[in-house]
């Protein structure tokens, strides 16, 4: 069950370096919407307002909610590569198939297989790192 097995060095390397890129993006969303909440926390006065203005993404609790998700895509991301350094990237964590390259491509920091993926999670419930919009 070897990923050296399953995919090509080139291939590895490349979803590597995604990982990687991705996790330095992750991490400094975490680092502004954290510096965001504090900034927000130190003007409580304002934050009230701000919070029931812009729900999403504003005020304290906004930023604290989306510096703990970008958080979680990290510890993610962090596990992904923990598994190609131990050589078990690629393969479900569910059923032990190997996972389709194009999918690892598009979720690099996937864990399970498309069919493992939907039985465990409806279509319509994408995990964090799946989430539009979110570095995976």
């Amino acid at each position: 069950m070897s990923t050296q097995r399953y995919l090509s060095k080139r291939s590895l390397d490349r979803l590597t370096r995604q990982l990687m890129q991705r996790r330095i993006s992750a991490a400094e969303m975490v680092e502004s919407f954290a510096s965001e909440a504090r900034e927000a926390h130190v003007t409580a006065d304002n934050s009230d307002r701000l919070d029931s203005e812009f729900p999403i993404g504003t005020g304290s609790e906004g930023s604290f909610a989306l510096a703990a998700n970008a958080s979680v895509i990290v510890g993610e991301i962090d596990c992904a590569l923990s598994r190609v350094a131990s050589g078990v990237y690629g393969h479900c964590q569910e059923c032990g198939e190997t996972i389709p390259y194009k999918r690892l491509k598009a979720v690099p920091a996937t864990t399970m297989c498309f069919v493992c993926r939907n039985r465990t999670h409806p279509l319509n419930t994408p995990s964090v790192t799946e989430k539009k919009g979110v570095p995976a």
